[in-house]
């Protein structure tokens, strides 16, 4: 295993004017000179040869630094696990261990105060001991997982599901349902969700189905001959089945509560004293228009279309509306409701925009405004799936803004990827004021990609963009990459502009899925660290960290 830690560090300069990556929205107000000291630090561990590896942070061995934990399969097929603690210059190998032949997903989860990962074989879910090197029963659930690549999206050549067979992947089934500060757990089945909360011993109640079936078990995605309920609960799908879950407080009482949207109506399932939830439901419903629940529903409802007709918008122009979730966007203690809307006739030519409808506490619950309170409406058209959106406090107000990330799919950007190997990629932050979103950005940033084709370690790099506190002053900033050796880091800054005009430059290797990238604070200090994975089939698997001081 090999070990390096070198200081990487950039000066911030702030200006006016365009800059080569990330500029300044003409007529945009300059933002004050600061002292920045700001660094990083790089680690970078080797983890060791496997064909597919999965690579997991969490406070395991309750040490001052996270552990690096790896997941893969071996040639026996038993599921190795391997953790690497921190030792003051680097990680080092501390445990490694057998799984067993049945574990088919992986997660970290808080139990009892400590990090635990946690394993899930048919039929249970249990959380691994180091001290014994064994895995201890959690919960006992009979949740149809599909483990093989479930070939969603498949078009008769090969699936293009991102979890491949021989991958033991991490699949998010713990969280805090009740904001007790403790991990739940919650498996979905097709005909509702497994809930199970957490004790203050750190033990788990026994599951209970909770929520309605779901709505779309029966339809047929975009090129995909199966049924949505057929294909089933998978790494690929529980995002979506778990995107039914809203949580708001509806009777007001200081506790959160889960809703769901069942055929017209919204069921309640309130917050008991126990930290437990009524199996029986409250119902309501609204006066706010919507088409169905959640993003992944747009996939549904093409099946007779072609490819070339939707990619060149050889159709009547469509708007679908869905609701996207509920949450206080004002700060004022009572949750809002907020829809998605996609509208255009491509699908690589959409747009995208976020109706908020503020609630109102009443005796019986919360109305929301029929009529929209306040829009989020990003100007850029790009593909659902290839922009990403953020509803997060970006300026550090309490209230919700929004970070919204584009790449251009206009024909002159499209040429521009194939001959000039370059992604053009847009940044909008819109900040709420006074009740109110803009209608234009308040900030923009432009951020030029430059792509690498060919084989091997270098067979493609789509860049990612993140969004975290990295220097830890309690605003957000951006994190994109910019091309296979350079990361960018756009640090937020008080004022309307949110952003540094210019971004600070870090020389450092980046993998090329976007997937690889993620922020986490690994050492509690309320800094968000960037760690990167470089997967190889050739050579040993790599993380690359940038811990910030």
């Amino acid at each position: 295993m090999t070990v390096v830690a070198r200081s990487s560090q950039a000066t911030l300069i702030l200006m006016l004017g365009a800059v080569a990556v990330g500029c300044v929205t003409p007529g945009a107000a300059a933002v004050p000179p600061f002292e920045d000291t700001f660094t990083f630090e790089e680690y970078e561990v080797e983890l060791g040869r496997a064909e597919r590896l999965t690579v997991l942070t969490g406070f395991l061995l309750g040490g001052a630094t996270a552990e690096i934990a790896t997941v893969s399969i071996d040639g026996a097929g038993e599921r190795r696990l391997g953790i690497f603690t921190f030792d003051g210059g680097g990680w080092e190998s501390e445990l490694d261990a057998s799984l067993g032949r049945d574990v088919q997903f992986v997660d970290v989860a808080s139990i009892g105060g400590r990090d635990r990962l946690i394993t899930f074989r048919p039929g249970r879910l249990s959380w691994f001991d180091p001290d014994s090197a064994t895995q201890r029963l959690l919960i006992e659930v009979e949740a149809p997982y599909n483990a093989e690549p479930s070939g969603l999206y498949y078009n008769g050549a090969q699936p293009t599901d991102p979890f491949d067979e021989g991958e033991i992947p991490r699949v998010d089934v713990t969280r805090d349902l009740n904001r007790d500060g403790r991990d739940d757990l919650v498996m979905p089945a097709v005909d509702g969700f497994w809930i199970s909360t957490q004790s203050s011993d750190g033990s788990f109640t026994d599951p209970v189905k909770l929520g309605p079936p779901e709505p779309l078990r029966d339809r047929l995605g975009f090129r995909e001959p199966r049924s949505y309920g057929s294909v089933g609960i998978s790494a690929l799908t529980v995002p979506w089945y778990l995107g039914r879950i809203h949580e708001m407080d509806y009777n007001q009482d200081g506790r959160s509560d889960l809703v769901f949207w069942n055929d017209g109506r919204f069921e309640v399932h309130l917050q008991k004293e126990s930290g437990g939830f009524d199996p029986v439901a409250e119902t309501f419903t609204t006066e706010v228009s919507f088409a169905g629940d959640g993003a992944y529903s747009f996939m549904f409802g093409l099946e007779d279309k072609g490819t070339l007709v939707l990619a060149l918008g050889l159709r009547k122009k469509s708007e679908r509306t869905v609701l996207h979730s509920f949450r206080d966007m004002n700060a004022d203690g009572v949750a809002d409701l907020v829809t998605l809307t996609l509208s255009g006739r491509s699908l690589i030519r959409q747009r995208t925009r976020y109706d908020v409808h503020y609630g109102q506490p009443t005796a019986d619950g919360i109305v929301f405004a029929e009529e929209v309170s306040t829009a989020i409406r990003p100007r850029a058209r790009s593909a659902w799936g290839y922009s990403q959106q953020w509803l997060q406090d970006i300026d550090g107000d309490g209230q919700v803004d929004a970070v919204c990330g584009h790449i251009k799919t206009s024909f002159t950007s499209m040429v521009r990827v194939l001959v000039g190997r370059s992604l053009s990629m847009g940044l909008e932050v819109y900040r709420i004021d006074d009740g109110a979103y803009p209608e234009k950005a308040d900030t923009k940033r432009k951020l030029t990609a430059r792509l690498r084709f060919g084989d091997g370690r270098d067979a493609g790099f789509f860049p990612a963009v993140r969004v975290g506190d990295v220097n830890g002053d309690g605003r957000s900033d951006v994190v994109a990459g910019k091309s296979r050796e350079t990361l960018l880091v756009f640090l937020g800054v008080p004022g309307p502009e949110v952003l540094t005009p210019q971004p600070r430059e870090v020389t450092v290797t980046l993998p090329g899925d976007e997937r690889n990238t993620w922020l986490t604070d690994l050492n509690r200090d309320g800094k968000d660290d960037i760690l990167m994975h470089h997967p190889s089939t050739t050579e040993p698997h790599r993380v690359t960290m940038l811990i910030g001081r």
